[in-house]
């Protein structure tokens, strides 16, 4: 029988073949992944770009639009660029915008003076526009609130002891903005007349005077 050959293999070959391989497909990957860095930014907006888009979804104070762009971290002096801006072509109208939310409150919520100028501040208006919008507000019409605000209030108070009511119902007007003089007025004149009703109906409990 004659003598087998001995094969001998090269794992060193196999090795160095699979060794390139691997190389050249981490190379592909790579190449293959697009580097962030290399990425272009998105342009930031401008101050006046941001300042149109926070107005075109509701009307703003220039309080508000300051403090809005402020957040945003615009430049103060370009935010302040930007509201003199719109002051001066009316796309930002301060006492326009306290006309319009006085007349709401007073005419949807019977708000007293003193609530209005409360909320308009709230909503970062100058006081400028404030106090100009406020002192277009009829006096007459505004102690007719008060006294109509006391008299439904008065309603309630019925069985209680003359002086217990006053006061309870002195606080409920200085908590809706009234006090002083005419508050006091328009109480008395309420649980008198809170009195008399009781008296003209039948079974009526309203305010006991002792």
């Amino acid at each position: 029988m004659g003598t087998r050959p001995i094969v001998r293999a090269d794992f060193g070959g196999v090795a160095s073949l699979l060794q390139t391989s691997l190389e050249e497909s981490a190379a592909t990957e790579t190449a293959s992944v697009p580097d962030l860095d290399d990425e272009p930014e998105k342009p930031m907006r401008t101050a006046h770009e941001d300042g149109v888009r926070v107005l075109g979804r509701r009307a703003r104070s220039s309080g508000e639009l300051r403090a809005e762009l402020m957040r945003l971290e615009h430049d103060a002096d370009e935010i302040e660029t930007v509201i003199d801006e719109f002051t001066r072509s009316l796309y930002l109208d301060d006492l326009d915008l306290a006309r319009a939310l006085t007349e709401k409150l007073r005419d949807a919520k019977g708000a007293s003076r003193s609530q209005i100028r409360v909320k308009l501040r709230a909503r970062k208006l100058p006081d400028d526009a404030i106090e100009a919008a406020l002192g277009e507000l009829d006096v007459d019409q505004e102690f007719e609130l008060m006294r109509e605000t006391a008299r439904q209030r008065a309603a309630k108070l019925g069985g209680l002891e003359q002086h217990v009511a006053e006061r309870r119902l002195l606080g409920f007007l200085a908590r809706r903005g009234w006090s002083g003089e005419p508050a006091m007025r328009a109480a008395r004149e309420a649980l008198e007349g809170s009195r008399r009703a009781s008296r003209g109906s039948r079974g009526g409990s309203g305010v006991r005077f002792h």
